[in-house]
């Protein structure tokens, strides 16, 4: 899976200019984290969620993830709202955040 691209961005939310977004190519992350992001993506099945996207939950000011996955020449788009995310999901979501996060305050 090491060619595999990330692209994520979390919209929406309570205060509407909170957009957070990261694009990763996984070949190039050190190794350890590079396996980390593998791990939560091979516990979700990217096919049935992209089949079912976008995944709608309820509740205003909620924020909505867009996660798109490009791998083996084939890309995966998923859209979630905040309050719809499936359990095997939530790893993936959190860790992209948390770097979404990371990389805005270097910025």
């Amino acid at each position: 899976m090491g060619d595999a691209r990330i692209r994520f961005r979390r919209s929406g939310g309570l205060f509407a200019g909170d957009r957070l977004e990261t694009s990763i190519e996984l070949a190039e992350l050190p190794q350890e984290e590079a396996a980390d992001l593998e791990h939560d993506l091979a516990a979700v099945d990217l096919d049935a969620l992209a089949r079912g996207s976008p995944l709608r939950g309820r509740g205003a000011d909620a924020y909505q993830y867009d996660l798109t996955v490009e791998r083996g020449g084939e890309t995966r788009d998923v859209t979630v709202a905040e309050t719809a995310v499936p359990a095997e999901l939530r790893p993936l979501i959190d860790r992209l955040t948390r770097r979404a996060a990371k990389e805005r305050r270097r910025r």
